[in-house]
């Protein structure tokens, strides 16, 4: 996540959760994986955590193939980044509604930076005991 987004979710600006796996660090609004599951909660919310991030993975490939601009790093303003990930997904929307077949190309590689350094956030990992706490 590029640091103006990082703010804007930090600073309230932006309201919702993000899933992320363990190579990001536990937020308030970045949930992560527990490493070791102590209880059944805990096994739940990473069940439910890994079947909801495999959908949206699915999705997100998906619309890669089917619309090559999202394979990339859009160099746009963020605005118009949302905008254009709003407009693919609506026409995705469109063509499951006309029963289309999709037209797909060949997923692009993404080099994805590792970073060996993630420090957890105490408020992060306290958000997400208190999230399995109360929906699990």
């Amino acid at each position: 996540m590029d640091k103006f987004s990082q703010r804007r979710f930090e600073q309230g600006h932006i309201v919702g959760l993000l899933l992320g796996d363990n190579g990001y660090p536990c937020r308030p609004y970045l949930l992560t994986p527990l490493i070791n599951p102590a209880n059944q909660r805990e096994g739940d919310y990473n069940r439910a955590h890994k079947s909801t991030r495999n959908i949206v993975e699915r999705v997100f490939d998906m619309w890669k193939r089917k619309f090559p601009c999202l394979s990339r790093m859009l160099r746009t303003k963020i605005q118009t980044t949302m905008a254009v990930v709003c407009a693919c997904a609506v026409l995705h929307n469109i063509s499951i509604q006309q029963n289309e077949e999709p037209e797909l190309a060949e997923p692009a590689v993404e080099e994805i930076p590792i970073n060996n350094m993630i420090v957890n956030n105490i408020i992060g990992l306290e958000f997400r005991e208190q999230f399995i706490i109360q929906h699990f």
